[in-house]
């Protein structure tokens, strides 16, 4: 299936990120980038995927910027030539450094943050102060957290 490539300008980084977050929860698109042009502060978004889920995309984004009133143009491309993919593909990877991508999840190791003190056999119920005799749980108002008032201290 050949990919397709949808374009979206707003005025403002800030409403491009809320866009692409919106488009992004909208559809299954990948990000491209996002990519400053010239005056007048616009960003231009960039996305590709199959061409309904970037219409989709497009379209949500386009009227959630409307509503916002920053939207300046969108634009869909359903199945762009290979030279065209490839350039905005390239051109925005330059503009917008990427992490490197992980060759395994074997190598990703995440140890969870627990207080000095703490065993991984006691059960934490709080997830603001991550301390076990804490009895508020999560979802609960900050208020009932032991340690609510004594931000700050060490």
């Amino acid at each position: 299936m050949k990919q397709s490539l949808g374009l979206l300008e707003v005025s403002g980084l800030a409403l491009a990120i809320n866009c692409a977050d919106v488009m992004a929860k909208a559809a299954s698109i990948t990000l491209v980038g996002l990519e400053k042009t010239n005056g007048s502060g616009w960003t231009m978004i960039k996305i590709i995927g199959d061409v309904a889920s970037v219409q989709a995309a497009i379209i949500t984004g386009a009227s959630f910027a409307d509503q916002q009133a920053g939207l300046v143009a969108h634009k869909v491309i359903a199945r762009p030539s290979e030279g065209i993919l490839s350039y905005s593909v390239e051109t925005s990877s330059e503009a917008v450094s990427a992490p490197a991508p992980v060759e395994s999840q074997e190598e990703i190791l995440v140890e969870p943050f627990l207080p000095e003190g703490t065993q991984d056999t006691e059960l934490i119920s709080c997830n603001l102060c991550l301390d076990p005799q804490c009895k508020r749980q999560k979802g609960e108002p900050r208020s009932l957290c032991l340690h609510s008032g004594k931000r700050g201290e060490a």
